[in-house]
């Protein structure tokens, strides 16, 4: 089965705030012209997206430098709906498990179901220092999660990312539907950007298969 997890993009969709939202334009009709065609017009980090590690680091790999195979492969999602504000490095534990070859983790705080007000913003939960840096051990392409960011709303630096991007590790953020995925289990997950020149970062199709 295919469980998409990615978050419609429309006019009014949620944006961090401060982002310009998108635009899509109507640019030509069937009724007019004989076919359709539309106009889009959005930031790179725009609904559920992925960073590269260009978005924080000067020097970083933008996200057309990598391989498509860095997009997809082997996920667990590990269940954090009991964290209310930090992650922990016991959370993880499984990942330790030697019979998983994870490539991609997906982090499910049940965070998404705030998604479309303002309280998505809120004090949502982040990997602490320890967490992230457990996750770097690992030969991860990525990891996902189910809320805005991978570092607290209000932060000057962004630790986070810049650990885990700095391990060429690609963060995937604003997840929706990992409730019915099983947790601690192997399956099948995708995120594929657009694919355009010196990407810091873009939408992506997310899914899961069981």
């Amino acid at each position: 089965m295919v469980y998409d997890l990615t978050h419609l993009i429309k006019g009014d969709i949620q944006v961090w705030p401060g982002t310009p939202g998108p635009r899509i334009e109507e640019l030509f009709t069937v009724a007019t012209h004989g076919f359709m065609e539309s106009g889009l017009h959005l930031v790179s980090h725009t609904g559920t997206h992925i960073d590269a590690p260009a978005h924080m680091l000067k020097d970083g790999l933008t996200l057309d430098r990598f391989n498509i195979s860095a997009f997809t492969g082997l996920a667990i999602k590990i269940d954090l709906t009991h964290r209310l504000r930090v992650i922990e490095e016991e959370d993880l534990a499984v990942l330790q498990n030697p019979g998983f070859k994870v490539e991609w983790v997906l982090l499910h705080t049940g965070w998404s179901r705030y998604w479309g007000h303002p309280a998505y913003f809120g004090p949502y939960p982040v990997l602490t220092e320890k967490a992230a840096l457990l996750l770097t051990n690992f030969s991860l392409k990525g990891i996902a999660i189910d809320a805005p960011s991978f570092d607290t709303f209000d932060s000057p630096d962004y630790p986070n990312h810049r650990r885990l991007l700095g391990k060429n590790i690609l963060l995937v953020e604003n997840l929706r539907g990992l409730e019915p995925l099983p947790a601690g289990h192997l399956i099948g997950f995708s995120a594929l950007p657009l694919h355009y020149r010196k990407a810091d970062g873009a939408p992506v199709r997310a899914m899961a298969v069981i």
